[in-house]
């Protein structure tokens, strides 16, 4: 047994550790569009296709299935906590709310919200009985300085 073949699923397992941490946290998730849950299945069956073909031994089975389990806890993790949004993109898991300085809230088929600030503009979709919890948590914990847009679509 290789040193490797230790480190590699006790970093995974940290990394799913972590993003149940956040998981946990999540006020308000957001709403998961049928795009994007056919393209985590679809990263799902590569991930097992991987396995399939060139799994050599057990410990190649065991980080293919925590690959899994990481790649989805990424996916499911994102929404509102107390902290501020909890995004996907490694670079920025957490915008804090003092980063933030403008947020524009579309309220259509879906409740689009848009975050500004010192970090790449990114964009949540929540659900539209989210609305109200969503506007109450906005108006709640953002700094004053920033700037709130709210536009009603229907």
């Amino acid at each position: 047994m290789k040193i490797f073949d230790i480190i590699i699923p006790v970093l995974l397992i940290l990394i799913i550790l972590k993003q149940l941490k956040y998981i946990k946290a999540l006020i308000i998730q957001i709403r998961k569009r049928l795009i994007e849950i056919v393209i985590v299945l679809f990263g799902i069956i590569i991930f097992i296709g991987i396995m399939y073909f060139y799994a050599n031994t057990w410990i190649h089975y065991i980080i293919g299935i925590l690959c899994i389990f990481a790649f989805i806890s990424s996916w499911i993790k994102q929404g509102i906590s107390s902290q501020g949004f909890i995004s996907m993109y490694r670079y920025k898991e957490i915008i804090l709310w003092n980063e933030i300085e403008k947020v524009q809230v579309t309220n259509s088929k879906d409740v689009k919200v848009k975050l500004f600030g010192g970090f790449m503009e990114q964009t949540f979709h929540f659900k539209t009985s989210d609305y109200h919890k969503v506007i109450n948590i906005l108006k709640e914990k953002l700094p004053v300085e920033a700037e709130l847009e709210i536009n009603n679509y229907k």
